[in-house]
């Protein structure tokens, strides 16, 4: 074991698991610092819990959704470091900006703003993770991801006593100036982009890369050849044909946007989403999660201070949800690696967490929400890690990064949606116990997409 850490510290993947685990402190953090000063906002800038919510959203929202984007970009080895570093730029800029908002649309276009900077930072990191850690992605993966139960708790405990010191403004510019530690990881991370890098890589005795991957470039490289000689040549044929592709006969001509139709059609017909269709039911699966996912982190320091519970003692409520998130994802880690199927600790967890949002709704004791929350955290951290291992193992590996962008641009959509209905749920009942009502409905929808996926084993192809 011992010897397996001293590899991981000593890799080329470690420089990502670090940013990997400072994003995504970032990121839950300033959910929840933002719950902390819901008050003093409110006072400031009149802020409705739909408000925050929409704003919290498009923060989330924003973190995932513009995936699509990013990785095509990302393919262009060129820009590879100027998108990490501008990313790790973005998501400060946009706390400190939220710290002189005077209006709540501001407040939604500056998080915003974080949020784009995070997924630029996200996209940049695991796609490479994805070559180079070869066959402990699950375990730096799940390592890196802890970075959500650290944010949970140190961040909004920071956040009180920087507010009754600074105001809630103050207390932001602060937080953004912590966050401007990704900035130098950023630059500490070497990317294909790098001359030589590459070639670096291949040659070091303890490189991660495999022969497989070394056949995989090589096969993308030739495809990569092969499209630009068939760009040539249709071109060439267009020049000589005008606006039709005609075929070795010369006397069957037809338009040029049908062959792009057929092209489109048959680029669907060879993708993992026409070839295996439960992947859609993957990408439903994940979407609804984030849901719930952005949901909870939102709403879970309000719902706690409605109750009358005190500042100190939700932000102890915080740590202990911050100790079982934590936890989880470390043991997702260990767990799927060659050891259990994802999928069947996710139905686990997806019922653990069912009996707590109950328990959390209907039992009014602090000592028992001590404990659900931790169950909660527990079970949404660990499940956020699983949905993505879910995702790599069904999709193909050459196309991973086709099936990572569209699953990301969809939790996107999911934790707006989540921000958005959780805050107006709250506002039309006058209570957030009913925003943990309806989270409780979307974990029975969960529930029954993943039992469609415990049902549907992945085919067999060797």
């Amino acid at each position: 074991m011992a010897g397996d850490l001293c590899k991981i510290v000593t890799s080329q993947s470690f420089p990502i698991v670090l940013i990997t685990f400072i994003r995504t402190c970032g990121h839950v953090g300033i959910i929840k610092t933002m719950g902390i000063y819901l008050e003093n906002i409110n006072l400031s800038l009149r802020t409705t819990p739909t408000d925050i919510g929409i704003a919290l959203g498009l923060f989330s929202a924003f973190s995932n959704f513009p995936a699509p984007v990013i990785a095509a970009l990302f393919r262009r080895r060129s820009i590879r470091r100027f998108l990490l570093i501008s990313g790790a730029c973005l998501s400060p800029l946009g706390v400190a900006l939220t710290s002189i908002a005077t209006t709540n649309g501001q407040v939604a276009t500056f998080l915003s703003i974080t949020g784009f900077g995070n997924c630029v930072v996200m996209v940049c990191t695991i796609m490479t993770l994805h070559r180079v850690a070869s066959s402990n992605y699950n375990l730096l993966f799940s390592l890196g991801m802890t970075g959500y139960g650290t944010g949970m708790v140190m961040i909004p405990l920071f956040a009180e006593l920087l507010r009754n010191i600074f105001g809630w403004r103050g207390g932001l510019l602060i937080i953004s100036g912590l966050m401007t530690h990704l900035i130098p990881c950023a630059v500490g991370i070497m990317l294909e982009s790098d001359d030589n890098t590459e070639r670096g890589y291949q040659g070091l005795p303890n490189s991660p890369t495999s022969i497989e991957d070394l056949v995989e470039e090589e096969i993308a490289e030739e495809e990569i050849v092969e499209e630009i000689v068939q760009e040539e040549e249709e071109s060439t044929n267009l020049a000589s044909h005008g606006r039709c592709c005609c075929n070795t006969e010369g006397n069957n001509c037809e338009p040029r946007y049908l062959e792009t139709f057929a092209r489109i059609v048959s680029s669907i017909h060879q993708s993992d989403f026409y070839m295996d269709p439960l992947l859609n039911v993957i990408i439903i699966l994940n979407l609804t999660f984030y849901v719930l996912h952005s949901g909870w982190h939102s709403f879970l320091v309000p719902h706690a201070l409605q109750r009358g519970i005190s500042i100190r003692d939700t932000l102890i409520m915080t740590f202990t949800a911050a100790i079982g998130n934590t936890f989880s994802r470390v043991a997702v880690g260990v767990l799927t690696n060659n050891r259990f199927h994802p999928v069947t600790i996710f139905l686990f967890a997806t019922l653990l967490d069912i009996v707590a949002l109950l328990c959390d709704v209907y039992v009014n004791n602090y000592y028992l929400i001590l404990v659900t929350s931790c169950v909660s955290a527990m079970s949404i951290g660990g499940s956020a890690v699983l949905g993505a291992l879910i995702l790599r193992d069904r999709a193909s590996p050459e196309k991973f990064h086709i099936a990572y962008s569209v699953d990301k641009f969809f939790q996107g959509c999911g934790m707006f949606l989540g921000g958005y209905l959780g805050g107006w749920t709250a506002d039309h009942f006058s209570s957030f116990d009913a925003t943990f009502k309806l989270l409780t409905l979307i974990d029975i929808f969960i529930l029954v997409l993943i039992a469609v996926i415990t049902c549907k084993p992945k085919p067999n192809t060797t």
